[in-house]
């Protein structure tokens, strides 16, 4: 037997998922997404001026297209200077208030590592794809 979720039930699944506080944070070690990752699987970029963003529930817009995807505005990361040690970006990860991970995200190859110097900007739209739910 095959499991079925309906379009209408991701979009709730999805709005469940989202409806906590959430931070947005890059990260700087050369790190590959995987299923057993926790949030100190990744190191949060420092320095340079870098501050994490936080992610209000209003802010995400959902579709009940298949796949059901959650989409955030773009969020900015500007530096002033170099970011401390390791001075590369290579992704993103999302962590809860109680600082689990929820999700993690790498650049594309073409863009990694990024070396952030005074004026850069990164602009991320974070999202959340259900996939093959």
């Amino acid at each position: 037997m095959t499991l079925l979720v309906p379009s209408v039930s991701k979009k709730v699944y999805l709005e469940g998922i989202l409806n906590e506080v959430l931070t947005l944070k890059l990260y700087s070690n050369n790190k590959i997404p995987a299923v057993g990752d926790t949030a100190a699987s990744y190191t949060e970029v420092t320095g340079g001026g870098y501050i994490s963003k936080s992610l209000g529930f209003e802010g995400w817009t959902i579709t009940e297209a298949s796949p059901s995807v959650a989409t955030y505005a773009f969020q900015n990361f500007s530096f002033t200077g170099v970011t401390d040690a390791p001075s590369t970006i290579y992704g993103y990860f999302v962590v809860n208030a109680s600082g689990v991970l929820r999700w993690a995200e790498r650049f594309e190859e073409s863009s990694v590592p990024f070396e952030p110097i005074a004026g850069s900007l990164i602009r991320v739209t974070p999202r959340f794809d259900l996939g093959g739910l």
